[in-house]
């Protein structure tokens, strides 16, 4: 028996069999990650990673457990077709939860770069904070109309329109952002190597908000659910991103090891170009970018940070010129 509320279910398990590749992509992503910098990134980052981890394969779990009840275990029961489980809600809370980590990331490494200018980290700490509570009160609604056929009512549609607007501000306030800072790097020496960082920035930053625009637009347009299909693997976008975004850094040599006292954060600095192709996942990275770092000091609250790097070079592939230490670019 078809009914409306049959429809959405269909976007669903297309939604999490994406997500779930996804989520293969992630943990591959994931062990590449901790295997090549278990002794060269803080524990905090590396605890972050696993987090960040353990939260989309719950996800997932979450997702594929709605749709196993919905349509295994009331096989034959369009009523129960109709109700909003609390184990979908939960769904989205958690992808508002994966996009704010991912963005505070983000922000933090903004104010790394910005040698701690704290209303540039406030510019993307506000909308991703607004997106979170947007997911939440989208959740809540949900629960409280209780049927997909009423997910159209003005209460809903503000709250999602509040969850993904202000993540694809977020996001792109974080790519405009980035590339500013970029921009100031170019010394006229390695402007070629800043441009495509640039454009590497560009490319990963906006995936995540032209994704949650998409969402929001199918959302506001489509009565068949279509959006579920990209909602459910949105939370996986937002970690390949970031994950990409780590791997894309290169270590010293030929193994996996660092040199001695190397510690980083995830903040680097370009120091050299090799001819190479390198994809960490299906998200693109500019493939010919590898970084070393010396080290990092943070220090206390409100002071400047500075940062020591080694003076590794590598000749770039269109001038075959080495690039100097005074040429390195922080992203």
């Amino acid at each position: 028996m078809k009914t409306s509320a049959a429809q959405p279910q269909g976007p669903m398990l297309i939604g999490a069999l994406l997500g779930l590749s996804l989520a293969g992509v992630i943990t591959v992503q994931a062990y590449v990650y901790l295997t090549t910098y278990q002794k060269r990134d803080k524990p905090w980052l590396r605890l972050f990673i696993l987090f960040l981890l353990a939260l989309n394969i719950g996800h997932t779990g979450m997702q594929f457990a709605y749709l196993y009840i919905a349509l295994v275990s009331h096989y034959d029961d369009p009523a129960s077709l109709l109700k909003v489980t609390p184990v979908f809600a939960l769904t989205a809370t958690i992808t508002g939860m994966i996009s704010l980590s991912v963005q505070l990331f983000f922000a933090w490494r903004i104010k790394i770069i910005s040698n701690g200018k704290t209303w540039l980290v406030a510019l993307v700490v506000v909308p991703a904070f607004l997106s979170l509570a947007g997911s939440i009160a989208s959740a809540a609604q949900a629960m409280a109309v209780g049927a997909f056929v009423r997910l159209k009512e003005p209460q809903i549609k503000a709250a999602v329109i509040l969850w993904l607007g202000a993540a694809a501000v977020a996001d792109m306030l974080i790519a405009v952002i980035l590339v500013w800072h970029l921009r100031k790097q170019k010394t006229g020496f390695s402007d070629e190597l800043v441009d495509r960082i640039i454009r590497s920035t560009i490319q990963t930053g906006l995936i995540t908000a032209l994704c949650a625009i998409a969402d929001l637009i199918i959302f506001l347009t489509d009565t068949r659910g279509l959006h579920l299909a990209l909602n459910f693997a949105l939370g996986k976008i937002y970690t390949s991103t970031l994950m990409s975004t780590l791997n894309a850094r290169s270590h010293d040599g030929t193994n996996n090891e660092p040199s001695a006292g190397r510690v980083t954060s995830g903040v680097f600095s370009i120091s050299d170009v090799r001819r190479s192709s390198r994809y960490t996942s299906g998200l693109p990275v500019v493939p010919e970018v590898c970084t070393s770092v010396e080290r990092e000091q943070e220090k206390q609250a409100g002071s400047s940070r500075s940062d020591i790097y080694d003076g590794s070079t590598c000749c770039s592939p269109s001038s075959s010129v080495p690039l100097k230490e005074s040429d390195s670019v922080q992203v």
